[in-house]
């Protein structure tokens, strides 16, 4: 199944040069505590996007790694960055004032005439990764300075500065593994470990976030140093969880993972240790609340699901391997949601996005952004799923709410084009319905052109009823409503018709709720557009449920795959109607 995207958009390398220098300049005048060490981790978040994007250009310039001078340049800028972030993590944040002056000449030494493809690293922006947690497992792993270091591009290339500075180390190398996403080579110069190929003393540290559903990447490195002559014992993989290789993971890859000598960077728990003298995320939402007696309760993977439900038998699914990481801090009475939304720029973007959903009426109440989490006041409510709304009040929320984030939330973010759509689309009903249901759609599709795709948004892309609160009052809260356009999957921003489709999909919309819903709308929406998102949005909803339910076992793989049935039954159902 296609579920998963990865949204890349270009970007001026010297406006981007621009930015950091300028974040960079502003640490000067922040005094110590957290929000300039959240500062500084922006900088080097950042100023890691930059050098990967540089590097990457010059790969394809070349269609090889090599250790140029320019390469040499950015790395080292890497590690010196990551050395301020050290010294701020290990002192409690005990450090003020600006970067050593010489830094910001190194950051404004780089050349930067290029044109790059950026984007929010998976880790920083989904998955609670924490640059951070990279220094404590390259301190317990034992290596020392004589090692050579190797970070996968791109997130892997900043963590690889960690492990340096952490280390003492020379400035990392970075290769980029090439080819079909589950079996990755390298093309890459020898020359580029020439100096440690035969020192037997030395060792080599490979370091990304994955593995992923292949671990191929880090294979795909491994295999090159094999092949250069480095032996098994000598290499050590620096991978950011201890689970093993995903699905797709050929026995080759597994033996591989095996074989390693493996130091995982537990992103929360190595970041985050209560035994630590550093202020902990308790501690960071204390300050935010103003309340020093809060306790937290983790509430990730489904398990928030016990606050507004009487019994697992009534819970909704939940995708929990890509659910953000989540908490309910409490205080007294008080109460708050404390949610990851991501490091570096993504996380100040969600966030304004919540406050005007709360302004308008629509979400929380927004305390505050500590280091990458989200801070709302706890929304006390029954799920719609558990207290269906009328049907004309069910139609006129939707529409106030999806008319508010058209207007409102427009965007050039990038998102899935249309062909892409179908491409996912016609994939996933193959494998769900078989060869000749997906010839059909793919037939469909062929006939169906929208003349013209109206400006995108920031969809919702969530609009199951267990994902509305209705108060006691009566009002609806949209919960979760920030992150879906900007997830790890394929869809990303969209027209708003997007999320129309869904709307009618997820609440069995008829002919005239629709009309209604549609004449509501502030702006012109292309009904031709809504209908060709509509096999698309339920074949994706069919990937994801489906792709989730692999990885689960009991009720809540039960739970799954009655979900996921439900998109292939409506799925069925649209093909019926297009043959009719």
């Amino acid at each position: 199944m296609i579920v998963y995207g990865d949204h890349k958009r270009s970007e001026s390398a010297q406006q981007l040069q621009e930015a950091t220098i300028e974040l960079a300049q502003n640490l000067g005048r922040m005094s110590r505590g957290i929000q300039r060490h959240v500062a500084l981790v922006e900088l080097f978040v950042s100023v890691s996007e930059l050098v990967r994007g540089l590097a990457d250009a010059e790969f394809k310039a070349r269609g090889v790694d090599t250790n140029s001078p320019s390469r040499q340049r950015g790395a080292r800028l890497l590690v010196e960055l990551a050395a301020e972030v050290a010294e701020s993590w290990r002192s409690g944040f005990a450090v003020g004032g600006g970067i050593d002056p010489r830094l910001l000449q190194m950051l404004a030494a780089l050349d930067c005439e290029a044109e790059i493809l950026t984007g929010s690293p998976e880790g920083y922006a989904h998955y609670a990764l924490y640059p951070e947690s990279y220094l404590g497992a390259a301190q317990e792993s034992g290596l020392d300075a004589n090692t050579c270091v190797i970070g996968i591009r791109g997130i892997g290339l900043g963590l690889a500065a960690m492990v340096a500075a952490a280390l003492g180390a020379p400035a990392p190398i970075s290769l980029r593994p090439v080819g079909h996403p589950f079996r990755r080579h390298v093309e890459a110069d020898p020359r580029l470990i020439a100096v440690w190929r035969n020192e037997p003393s030395a060792r080599f540290a490979v370091v990304d976030e994955g593995p992923g559903l292949s671990g191929s990447s880090i294979h795909a490195v491994v295999t090159w140093l094999r092949e250069l002559g480095i032996e098994t014992g000598r290499i050590h993989l620096f991978p950011s969880h201890s689970g093993e290789p995903g699905a797709e993971a050929s026995q080759d890859i597994r033996e591989t993972w095996m074989r390693c000598r493996k130091h995982v960077a537990m992103t929360f728990e190595r970041t985050f240790p209560e035994s630590s003298r550093i202020p902990t995320l308790r501690d960071w939402v204390a300050e935010a609340v103003g309340r020093p007696e809060v306790r937290l309760t983790e509430i990730s993977g489904g398990a928030w699901r016990t606050f507004h439900y009487a019994g697992e038998k009534l819970w909704p699914p939940s995708a929990r391997g890509t659910e953000r990481r989540k908490f309910l801090a409490c205080a007294g009475q008080d109460r708050w949601h404390v949610k990851f939304v991501g490091l570096g720029e993504t996380g100040p973007r969600k966030t304004r996005v919540a406050k005007m959903l709360h302004q308008a009426g629509l979400g929380p109440q927004v305390v505050g952004l500590c280091h990458g989490f989200l801070v709302e006041r706890w929304t006390d409510g029954t799920t719609m799923d558990q207290l269906p709304l009328p049907r004309q009040r069910l139609v006129a929320e939707l529409t106030r709410y999806l008319a508010w984030r058209a207007t409102h939330l427009r965007t050039r973010e990038p998102g899935a084009s249309l062909p892409a759509l179908g491409q996912m689309a016609v994939h996933n009903v193959s494998e769900a319905l078989g060869e000749n249901q997906a010839a059909g759609l793919r037939t469909w599709f062929s006939k169906q052109a929208p003349a013209h795709v109206p400006e995108r948004v920031e969809i919702d892309g969530r609009l199951h009823p267990w994902e509305f609160l209705v108060g006691s009052d009566g009002t609806l809260v949209k919960t979760d409503a920030v992150d879906h356009c900007r997830g790890h999957d394929l869809i990303g921003c969209q027209p708003i018709e997007w999320d129309i489709a869904g709307a009618c999909v997820e609440y069995g919309l008829s002919q005239s709720e629709a009309a209604t819903l549609i004449g509501g709308m502030r702006d012109h929406v292309d009904a031709g557009l809504i209908g060709y998102f509509e096999p698309c949005y339920l074949a994706f909803q069919l990937g994801l449920w489906s792709m989730a339910a692999q990885s689960e076992s009991g009720a809540e793989k039960a739970r799954l795959a009655k979900m996921a049935n439900r998109y292939k039954a409506g799925l069925t159902r649209f093909l019926a109607e297009t043959e009719a």
